[in-house]
């Protein structure tokens, strides 16, 4: 019994300790925030990181006398969603089709114009937040090819890939080819039929296309990988894929306080484009930069900072 207490006293000191070096789970966002301080936070993975570090350094620089603190990589899109809803957070980058099917719970949309004006129209009302201008990038589901392939078979659209599809082998993590929304369905809406399908872990994959072993991949469509390993991005010519463009959101009292960070973020609009961001994301995945240089970087060269 001793012993069993003793483990516990010890559990719940690790515990604290962790807690006290930020480790703990959602440790930063314990507690309500300063009502004085504008919050900007990002979701788990490099590119919202980074696009996070350009909201924070350019409110930091622009909105005059008020405090504004970043936190980064807090977790997944529910961690982001319920911290701004909460008051925790005043600002992230969330993308379109994040928005109208995992949080409003409505149907995808292919039409990108769509999509944004639904979740730009519905937010206010539904949560008081607000949908901010796009910054340009679409970060979805999209096909890839070795530049060698591309360059070999004449291809730049995913229609190009029907006459010569037989002769490819297509590479994908398994539940790429039984999702409808993923291999069925790009199948049937192009009428491909490739020489075989091959199942791939998605950390092997671009080693795979680099070995020959498949052509043609699924990627994301902003993924630095695209940059190392030599990819081409084929043109969803039929708009088969759902748009996931890339824009801040806001609490709407947040705005109402301090007006003027619609138009500071919103100098963020159209700045980025697919292949940008695959160079920001490679500059963080590949070369191992930090994202806030990345960030700030990038906002220089815009002559943003």
């Amino acid at each position: 019994m001793k012993k069993i207490s003793l483990l516990c006293m010890i559990l719940v000191v690790f515990s604290v300790l962790l807690s006290a070096c930020g480790f703990g789970p959602s440790s930063a966002l314990s507690g309500p925030k300063d009502s004085g301080t504008i919050v900007v936070g990002s979701k788990n993975f490099s590119e919202n990181i980074i696009v996070g570090d350009m909201e924070y350094y350019l409110l930091k620089a622009k909105l005059k006398g008020v405090n504004v603190e970043n936190k980064p990589n807090l977790g997944s899109t529910a961690v982001l969603w319920n911290a701004l809803q909460s008051g925790q957070l005043d600002t992230y980058v969330d993308y379109t089709g994040t928005g109208l099917v995992d949080i409003m719970k409505m149907p995808v949309t292919h039409d990108p114009d769509e999509a944004y004006q639904t979740v730009k129209k519905e937010y206010p009302t539904r949560y008081h937040i607000d949908w901010l201008n796009p910054m340009g990038f679409n970060d979805t589901y999209a096909v890839a090819v070795p530049k060698t392939i591309a360059e070999k078979y004449h291809l730049k659209k995913i229609s190009d890939l029907a006459p010569v599809a037989s002769q490819l082998v297509f590479g994908g993590e398994p539940d790429y080819f039984t999702r409808p929304d993923a291999y069925p369905g790009l199948s049937k809406t192009y009428g491909l039929h490739f020489q075989s399908l091959k199942q791939i872990d998605v950390g092997l994959k671009y080693q795979a296309a680099a070995n020959n072993q498949v052509q043609v991949l699924d990627v994301y469509s902003t993924d630095g990988n695209l940059i190392r390993y030599g990819m081409t991005v084929l043109e969803d010519d039929k708009h088969f894929f759902p748009p996931y463009y890339a824009a801040p959101i806001v609490r709407e009292s947040t705005l109402k306080a301090h007006p003027e960070i619609s138009s500071i973020l919103n100098s963020l609009q159209n700045t980025l484009t697919d292949s940008s961001m695959q160079q920001l994301n490679y500059q963080v995945d590949v070369q191992h930069k930090s994202p806030d240089d990345v960030a700030q970087q990038f906002l220089k060269s815009k002559g943003l900072l």
